[in-house]
């Protein structure tokens, strides 16, 4: 098991110095508000923006044969959202390390529960148009900080149509059967603690969970950086 965490401090901390190296020859700006920042802020932005960040209620348990509970960081709305785009398509993918060390200093003690870290997964054609998965750029270094092991095990077995002018009923329906898990065994039995960026109704996380708890998983608990608000 030392070998994984060697790889992921040695994969940490070459991401903190080509961090540090391109904020001293690209100067960066506040993702939010546009002003220079003094340093390697979290999350990018400056301190009077990261004052405008609100809290995300919980959810749950939502009504549903995985019977999931959903933590959330904060409500995503400015400057959030900005974070969590540049995070997906511009490609600054180091933020899911920032998001996670942010997940991991608020929730820690409530995730210590968790067996199995899993992201969730995008369909493998807007995985390949994107370049990477934003969910598991925050799961492997949380995993990482909470000293668990990361799976990706679920896969979605179809592209699914866009969500956002979906209601939750239409969500449900729209995900029935999306997900699968590959390699059931490593999810039987386990506590699993299912990733992603953001969550509106729950209705993806309600899916994928539903995929680890019929491969066995004992009990699913979700975590995303953001809420929509509703």
């Amino acid at each position: 098991m030392a070998e994984p965490f060697y790889g992921a401090h040695v994969a940490g901390v070459a991401h903190r110095v080509r961090e540090t190296l391109a904020h001293w020859l690209f100067p960066v700006a506040c993702l939010g508000c546009g002003r220079q920042l003094a340093g390697r802020e979290s999350l990018h932005l400056c301190l009077a923006c990261r004052a405008r960040l609100r809290p995300a209620a919980p959810i749950g348990p939502l009504t549903g044969p995985a019977g999931l509970h959903i933590l959330s960081l904060w409500r995503y709305e400015p400057p959030l959202d900005a974070v969590i785009l540049a995070l997906k398509f511009r490609r600054l993918d180091y933020l899911g390390r920032h998001l996670a060390q942010e997940l991991a200093a608020a929730f820690g003690g409530e995730l210590a529960a968790a067996d199995l870290v899993v992201p969730v997964p995008l369909h493998w054609t807007r995985r390949v148009a994107r370049g990477f998965d934003q969910a598991e750029r925050i799961a492997a270094p949380l995993a990482a900080r909470l000293g668990l092991p990361v799976a990706r095990v679920l896969r979605r077995r179809r592209a699914t149509a866009a969500q956002a002018r979906l209601g939750r009923a239409a969500r449900l329906a729209n995900l029935a059967g999306a997900f699968r898990v590959d390699h059931a065994s490593a999810a039987a039995g386990r506590r699993v603690l299912l990733v992603d960026d953001v969550t509106t109704t729950g209705a993806t996380l309600e899916a994928a969970a539903y995929a680890l708890r019929a491969a066995g998983a004992e009990e699913v608990f979700a975590l995303t950086a953001a809420r929509t608000p509703l």
